[in-house]
């Protein structure tokens, strides 16, 4: 995309595109936390990112955005870890519910060049 961050914050259809782009570009077994995906497009709103995951990540990779600490989405922790499973995304046991999280520091996705990231 061509905007600068700041025009995808003032225009919500071009934000939630951006977000969606680079939800898309997530590798199989990667993951990013909802600020991760926010910071990427120049911005702080890690609630937006994960509302607009809420809203329209059905046909997107929706399991690669995590919680911070590497939590699967709230609500989605059975379907995600098939999803983590099937991807081979590394994972470590909780002695709480639910029971695992992503093993952050290996998963995490970090572009080779960020500043030609989507939305830049």
């Amino acid at each position: 995309m061509n905007e600068s961050a700041g025009d995808a914050l003032s225009d919500p259809d071009s934000f939630v595109g951006a977000v969606l782009e680079v939800v898309d570009s997530i590798p199989p077994g990667r993951v990013l936390a909802y600020g991760d995906v926010a910071a990427l497009l120049g911005s702080r709103a890690a609630r937006a990112v994960g509302s607009i995951m809420r809203m329209y990540g059905e046909g997107h990779p929706w399991w690669r955005v995590v919680r911070s600490g590497g939590l699967p989405p709230t609500g989605h922790e059975s379907s995600a870890r098939e999803h983590y499973e099937r991807e081979g995304t590394p994972l470590r046991a909780l002695s709480r519910e639910p029971w695992y999280s992503i093993d952050y520091a290996s998963a995490r996705w970090q572009p080779v060049h960020p500043e030609s990231s989507p939305g830049s």
